[in-house]
């Protein structure tokens, strides 16, 4: 009996033993239980679960050049030191900053970079440790090559506190670009070529206290879209600005001045100063204190509205010419020696001018033109006042002869003019700035000595008007 009582027992116990798969299996439940119990918590906070192969991401910032097995990803810099930097360096750090980010060039020792730059996404450029000189650029590009070549379509590119050079520039352009936003604020642009300083094109640009010098043919400063320029220095050989305006723009203390690298040569004959054009009729450019200085066209303008207020233009042989546009030009002190302001078409406003040294004509209307004037004085050459002609302009000019014009307009200046080797911004600032605007606009006080500054009678004979007003 204790036998069978032993192996019944022993029935009850495996019976009970394979029964639980069969329960296992009848309850699906328990079974995903069991499998999700060691990941509780996985949504909550992953690494607080073990075993779940669960690891919290780590957000790193892509870099900007390939992966080199072997090498990992270089460090992410944005400085870059001029004083020892190698070739290319510059473009290498300019490709992996982020798009708003600031690269900085240092240059303690007098260094500079020697690089074509390729920007393509939005970036500041700026410098350390440098203040620009003649003979200190921090970016200089190789032959034939751009300093900074901007892609179209960046959004903006801000350079600031810079001294470009290109002294070898052949025909590429130091600043190139197209379609984009660019903004200049203490850069100073050395360039030598056949093309231009600047040559930015259908872009928004704003420039202040900047500085080009060049050496070319063509213009320094080519500029096409919306400008807003203020305390701008330009030096050239032939032609100093041109600007073609596609929006409203607005130009303040602009100083253009002729270097004297090919005086005498027909470069300089042809020679204009700032040259506005394609300016369209519902589009507004306002020009204060625009300064030009030895170019035979001082300042040119063809189409749309614009107002010059305050121009000063030394040393020219037409100093203002307008071309199928209409032109204000308010308190102005124009030196030429041929027409002082020349309307080949469209309408001209002028008043409060002082008009000196010219043998033609002060004010001169061709065909179809019209002038609109009113208190400008005319300060002829010897006997000029008596060959003044006016063309199809009939006003009344107030004419005096040319040695009781103010001293300004009386000096030679040709013979004292820097090259380009030997020109920095900062003379010209001290050469256009001239007397104070009161001898400007009233001249010396007493006409004797003025006339015997310049080489007229002298003495208490008095001096009578030559020719009648004109």
């Amino acid at each position: 009996m204790k036998r069978l009582a032993s192996f019944a027992a022993a029935l009850v116990v495996l019976g009970l033993v394979g029964a639980a798969p069969q329960v296992a299996s009848a309850s699906p439940d328990a079974r995903i239980d069991q499998q999700i119990r060691p990941c509780f918590g996985l949504l909550l906070e992953p690494n607080l679960s073990k075993g779940c192969g669960a690891r919290r991401p780590v957000k790193r910032k892509p870099p900007r050049r390939p992966y080199y097995p072997g090498g990992g990803y270089g460090p992410y810099r944005t400085v870059v030191d001029c004083d020892i930097a190698y070739p290319g360096e510059v473009n290498d750090v300019l490709a992996r900053l982020y798009d708003g980010d600031t690269l900085t060039l240092v240059s303690r020792n007098g260094g500079a970079c020697v690089e074509s730059l390729s920007v393509t996404r939005s970036v500041l450029i700026t410098a350390r440790d440098y203040s620009p000189s003649r003979t200190r650029p921090i970016l200089v590009a190789p032959a034939d090559q751009p300093c900074i070549r901007i892609a179209p379509g960046v959004a903006f590119v801000v350079l600031q506190n810079l001294g470009l050079e290109a002294s070898r520039g052949g025909t590429a352009s130091c600043i190139v670009g197209r379609a984009t936003e660019l903004a200049l604020k203490g850069v100073v642009v050395r360039y030598d070529g056949e093309a231009s300083a600047i040559d930015v094109a259908d872009s928004r640009v704003e420039m202040i206290q900047t500085a080009f010098v060049g050496r070319t043919r063509a213009p320094v400063v080519k500029l096409s879209g919306s400008l807003q320029a203020q305390d701008i220095d330009v030096a050239a050989t032939a032609i100093g600005m041109a600007v073609e305006t596609g929006r409203d723009s607005r130009l303040r203390d602009i100083r253009v001045v002729r270097l004297g690298d090919w005086s005498g040569s027909s470069r300089t004959r042809n020679s204009a100063g700032f040259v506005l054009t394609g300016v369209n009729r519902d589009q507004l450019v306002q020009i204060d204190g625009l300064a030009t200085d030895g170019f035979s066209r001082g300042i040119y303008i063809s189409g749309g509205e614009t107002t010059l207020q305050r121009p000063v233009v030394r040393d020219s042989d037409w100093a203002v010419v307008l071309e199928g546009a209409d032109l204000r030009v308010l308190d102005g002190r124009l030196e030429a020696a041929d027409v002082g302001i020349y309307a080949a078409s469209g309408v001209v406003y002028a008043s409060d001018n002082a008009i000196a040294g010219v043998m033609r004509a002060g004010l001169f209307a061709d065909s179809g033109a019209q002038i609109r004037a009113r208190d400008n004085r005319v300060f002829a050459r010897p006997g000029g006042c008596e060959a003044l002609v006016t063309g199809y302009f009939d006003g009344a000019l107030t004419c005096r002869p040319w040695f009781e014009a103010p001293e300004l307009f009386r000096t030679p200046r040709d013979r004292a003019r820097l090259d380009y080797d030997s020109y920095w911004p900062a003379g010209a600032v001290a050469v256009l700035s001239g007397p104070p605007s009161s001898a400007l606009a009233g001249g010396p006080v007493d006409p004797y000595e003025a006339s015997a500054a310049a080489g007229g009678p002298v003495g208490a004979q008095p001096v009578g008007p030559q020719g009648s007003p004109r």
